[in-house]
């Protein structure tokens, strides 16, 4: 019997079967020497989805029903997880390679039981056709908390968690919103630092439902972070609320910069195949 950790691969999926299909594929075609265990938790798509999962034995736990949100499926399926190490990869996202999980064992195999660590590695951002979309991965490494509060995010795709550790943090919270895979970040982080993996372990769908924000949300939402713990990165609540309205404001200011010359080049390119027709 292998004595390699069991690892939980939790997916949760709503009225997207294609992209179910392609997580799915992805875990199946890892070449890990211990047991895999994946979990589905379908938000309610339709017969669809249910002759596809009912008609596959190879997942541990399965279901299709409506949920409350997001953050409730996840923790349903911890709820239904029997591994050491946990592993959140949605439908649409996928692992980047056959090795990913493999990879990420042997480099946490050194640094203590695998049920108290948690740790993240890099990801592609991919679009609709599956390619990064920039050249180099996402993942900042080494893990530092006041990089993190300043809004310095680890994608949450890309981090794995031991299964006493979230015992311990007791799920995600329901009512923060969106980026309550931050806080719950936060939270393993403020218990231990994580084990950074200086590799690429999955491809994130940036496409997918609930992948990205506005800008002032995701700001709002790190000085929510700020306020419930206490914890703020500058040392005081006033400056450091100061510091993230100005940088919240620099970053809007060069969006909306890059999309005004994006919106002139085309316009340009229009009307330059206009006169040349």
């Amino acid at each position: 019997m292998s004595s390699a950790p069991t690892v939980s691969v939790i997916t949760i999926s709503l009225n997207d079967l294609e992209g179910l299909k392609s997580t799915v594929e992805s875990v199946r075609a890892q070449r890990y020497g211990g047991r895999i265990e994946h979990i589905v938790i379908d938000g309610g798509s339709g017969d669809a989805v249910v002759e596809y999962l009912s008609g596959d034995p190879g997942f541990a736990y399965w279901q299709s029903q409506p949920d409350n949100g997001r953050y409730d499926a996840m923790n349903q399926g911890i709820a239904h997880s029997s591994g050491d190490l946990l592993w959140f990869m949605h439908s649409t996202d996928r692992f980047s390679d056959p090795d990913a999980v493999a990879s990420v064992v042997e480099a946490l195999s050194g640094h203590g039981p695998v049920r108290d660590l948690w740790g993240y590695g890099k990801n592609n951002l991919v679009g609709l056709d599956g390619k990064p979309l920039f050249p180099r991965p996402y993942g900042y490494m080494p893990f530092k908390m006041r990089k993190f509060l300043l809004g310095a995010t680890v994608a949450h795709q890309a981090t794995f968690f031991g299964a006493s550790l979230v015992a311990k943090l007791g799920g995600y919270d329901l009512d923060f919103g969106l980026e309550a895979d931050q806080l719950f970040i936060y939270r393993a982080a403020l218990i231990r630092p994580p084990v950074t993996i200086d590799r690429v372990v999955c491809d994130f769908d940036v496409t997918g439902p609930g992948s990205t924000q506005p800008i002032r949300e995701h700001y709002r939402t790190l000085r929510r972070l700020w306020d419930l713990h206490g914890d703020y990165p500058l040392g005081g609540r006033r400056v450091s609320w100061a510091y993230l309205r100005v940088k919240e404001y620099l970053i809007r200011a060069d969006l909306a910069a890059f999309n005004a010359v994006k919106f002139l080049r085309a316009k340009f390119a229009r009307a330059s195949r206009k006169q040349n027709s």
